[in-house]
Order: structure tokens, then C-alpha cells, then sequence
């Protein structure tokens, strides 16, 4: 919220953040366990609402209450929309009692919440159809008044749909779906009760270019939401083709992480051979979401000073199809990684069943000369090893097979090396195994790829 404005202040710059972050809950956790990652992005979202809700507070008290609510959240509590409203309104309402009390905030001070006449109880009691409605609209940067004219009605019948005062008639919404840019089906009377889950469960990234994920850690000061420390280093897949951070639910579905401190992973070297993280916070429920569907003409995680209408995705120009679940992973082979023999042949007798092993197998010979990275293998009772590789990533990938010899029957690894998340296998080693003096990754230094 801006601080020149009077606390207490509440008008539509404050209402389109919490519409949409009602929308994104609803997506994320209609009919879904309170598992690490759906906790992860109700947290934020949650955090959304507070900032604008309760202005007085303290960030680090905002964090710390929406934490608490999450991690006391029940599966029955976001059985479906309607479910995931009331746990909403009874966590805010909750919170509003205790904001009032710790400020001493009464009835007609500005920073007084209302328990029961805010303006914000109405918002979260909207429909699928009414936020849809409203999102839309926004989205594609249409006035009240221009959108009416185009299908028919006058601004006020607008106002009454969005505010679920009365419901479009048939060829009303038809003419809302062609004005909007959409399917009709999206507007179609069965789904004014059903949240757009569609729109926030993926099986991959639907960027124009979808390529690899780069893992990576939740923020620098993110509060533990995995029980491993390997698990949590590597939640964030960043999606190398956009740069679109997503979680991964148990059940393999991509769901986009909100607004944070996230970790980009840089896989590229400076000078000094180090390979620094970029800390970004400029996304921002303000705009539609996730960015990476609605893609403005500017760049999508970059903020500008006006409202700008959204290119509609593809997704909503078709008909909606029912959410069928991501096919199950294969089972994974438990084969102990072949390390002791040569590199190339390595490669090649791990190439059925490991991801990098098989795109190495099919890589050109690198050019002569650059830096290489030594990995140095110390064991007790044993002199110290040096191996040479071509870069941190293949050292990486080399270190992480050989912890898999030790690891072969610890699920939480199998799904890292399974992901590629090589460095965080290596984390997960020293979880299991403190004592270790394995795996000391050394300086870059420059060798020829013939020595290699």
C-alpha cells in the first residue's frame, strides 16, 4: 500500500490485488492436501491480502501470522471454492480482531478493521463468475462503460454481474465471451460455482519456448516448509525458457509461485569463476496471473506506470476441458550408478536411466582449452583424488552419481536425481552423512579438453 495515503484507506488499487489473490487460492487449493507447496503459495497469496487489509502491521508480523494460519489448514478446509472462501474470511476476520486490539483501533479510526462491514467481506464472498468477470475485465483493460456498449448493456448491469447482484442471461454471455476475447464455454452458467483451476495447475510451462528447469532454493529468509533442507534448497523450478518459478505438488502438477524473494539459479561464470544468484521481488498480484500465461506486449515480470491490457491466452480461447491428472512418473530404477570406469563409459551405461548422462552422450567433443573445474574426492585412508571435468555441471552431476551409491534407498534423493538437482543430492548426502569428507569442490583452473 502507498504510504502517503491515511491508514484505513480502501478503493480499487487495493481491491483488484485481493480479487485476484481470492482467484489464486481458490485455483491452488480447491480439492487439494495442505502439502508443502499449495502452503508455500497460500502463505503469499495470504501475505497479498494482509499488506493491503492491515497496513500498521509490520511485515515480519504479517509473515508470521499467515504462516501460522497455513500450516493450521486442513484438507476439509479446501474441499472447493466455497470452502476455500470461508477459511479465507475466518483467518482475515481472526487476524482483524487481534490488528485492532494490538493498535488499539476503534470503530471510526482510520486503521480500524470492521469485523463485519469492511469491504472486503464482500469481495471474498464473490462467485467463480463474479471474479471471472472482473479479472477478465481488467485484464484486458476494458472501461465499464466501453465494454457495455460493445455487448449491449449499460455499465450498471456490468457492475451488477461483477458484484454477483444477478447473472448474465445466454446470449449475454456469448456476447461477454466474444468482447472478452474467449471461449464461450468459460462463461458458461455450470462454471459460475467453479474456480479456473486451469489456469494455475500445469504439467509443464506454457511459455512459448517451454525448456529445462533450472532447480533452485525458496528465498534467502523463507521459513522451513520442507522436512529435508536438501528438499527445500530445490523447490523452486525455474523454467529456462521464461523464467517462470513454479512448485511441483505431489501429485506432479507445476503451480506458479507468487509474489517473494526467490533465487534465480545463473548458470553463467564471472571472472573470478564464481557463479552468482539473482534475488528478484518484482512480481506482483497486480497484474494478471501467472505472468508467464497472460503475456503483456512489454516484458511480463516488468512493472510500468499505466494499466496495460493483457494478450488473452490460448488457453481461454478454447472450449475448457476437464483437469485430468499429469501421467505417473515410471518407477524409479533404484540401479546402483556406474563411477569407478572410465567417463565415456560412464556415460553410456547411465544413459538409459539419467537425464544429463544421456544428453552428454550425445554432446560434440568440447573445444580445446577453458576453465575446468576439479572436483576433489577425499576418503579416509586414502589419498587425496583429483578428477577433472569440463565445468561446475558436470562436476556436479559426476559428484551427484556417486552420492546415489550411498543414497539408493533414501526417497527424498531419488526424487532430487531424478529432477537432475544434482546440487542439492549432494546436500542431501551430507544430511544422511555429516562426518563425510567427500566431495570438496575445488577452484577453476585451466586444463585442455584432451586431458580431461
Amino acid at each position: 500500500m502507498d504510504g502517503s495515503k491515511p491508514v484505513g484507506s480502501w478503493g480499487k488499487e487495493q481491491e483488484r490485488p485481493v480479487v485476484r489473490a481470492a482467484d489464486v487460492l481458490s485455483g491452488v487449493l480447491s480439492g487439494s492436501a495442505a502439502e508443502p507447496a499449495r502452503q508455500i503459495i497460500a502463505a503469499r497469496v495470504l501475505l497479498v491480502i494482509e499488506q493491503q487489509l492491515f497496513p500498521a502491521h509490520e511485515e515480519l508480523v504479517l509473515a508470521e501470522n499467515t504462516e501460522a494460519a497455513v500450516r493450521e489448514a486442513t484438507a476439509a478446509q479446501w474441499t472447493d471454492d466455497a470452502a476455500v472462501r470461508r477459511w479465507l474470511a475466518e483467518v482475515l476476520q481472526d487476524h482483524a480482531s487481534a490488528y485492532n486490539d494490538h493498535h488499539d483501533f476503534f470503530d471510526g479510526d482510520w486503521g480500524y478493521v470492521d469485523r463485519d462491514k469492511h469491504p472486503v467481506w464482500t469481495l471474498l464472498e464473490l462467485s467463480p463468475l463474479a471474479r471471472r468477470l472482473r479479472l477478465l475485465q481488467d485484464a484486458g483493460a476494458h472501461s465499464g462503460a466501453g465494454l457495455g456498449r460493445t455487448i449491449g448493456v449499460g455499465a450498471h448491469q456490468l457492475g451488477h454481474w461483477a458484484a454477483d447482484r444477478s447473472r448474465p442471461a445466454e446470449p449475454e454471455r456469448r456476447a461477454l465471451a466474444e468482447a472478452l476475447g474467449i471461449h464461450p464455454g468459460w462463461l458458461d452458467a455450470s462454471r459460475d460455482q467453479q474456480p479456473d483451476v486451469q489456469l494455475f495447475r500445469f504439467r509443464a510451462c506454457p511459455c512459448p519456448e517451454p525448456g529445462a528447469m533450472t532447480r533452485g532454493g525458496l528465498g534467502r529468509e523463507e521459513t522451513n516448509w520442507y522436512e529435508s533442507a536438501a528438499e527445500q534448497a530445490a523447490a523452486v523450478h525455474w523454467c529456462d525458457g521464461c523464467g517462470q518459478p513454479w512448485l511441483k505438488d505431489s501429485k506432479g502438477w507445476l503451480l506458479p509461485l507468487p509474489p517473494g524473494e526467490e533465487t534465480i539459479p545463473y548458470n553463467g561464470s564471472l571472472a573470478d569463476g564464481s557463479h552468482p544468484a539473482i534475488y528478484v521481488q518484482h512480481r506482483s498480484l497486480d497484474q494478471a496471473w501467472p505472468p508467464v500465461l497472460w503475456r503483456p506486449p512489454h516484458h511480463p515480470f516488468k512493472k510500468t506506470r499505466s494499466r496495460t491490457a493483457f494478450l488473452v491466452p490460448a488457453l481461454l480461447t478454447s472450449a475448457p476441458k476437464p483437469l485430468t491428472s499429469p501421467p505417473a512418473a515410471a518407477p524409479r530404477r533404484r540401479q546402483k550408478p556406474l563411477t569407478y570406469i572410465r567417463p565415456e563409459q560412464r556415460v553410456a551405461a547411465n544413459a538409459d536411466w539419467c537425464r544429463t548422462c544421456r544428453t552428454l552422450l550425445d554432446a560434440p567433443a568440447g573445444e580445446p582449452g577453458g576453465q575446468w573445474v576439479l572436483l576433489h574426492r577425499s576418503e579416509r585412508r586414502r589419498t587425496l583424488s583429483t578428477w577433472s571435468y569440463p565445468s561446475e555441471q558436470d562436476a556436479l552431476h559426476a559428484a551427484a552419481h556417486m552420492a546415489m551409491q550411498s543414497l539408493t534407498d533414501d526417497d527424498v534423493a531419488q526424487r532430487l536425481f531424478a529432477d537432475q538437482a544434482h546440487a542439492q543430492v549432494l546436500s542431501r548426502f551430507w544430511e544422511l552423512h555429516p562426518e563425510t569428507d567427500l566431495f570438496e569442490v575445488a577452484e577453476l583452473v585451466p586444463m585442455r579438453s584432451d586431458e580431461f
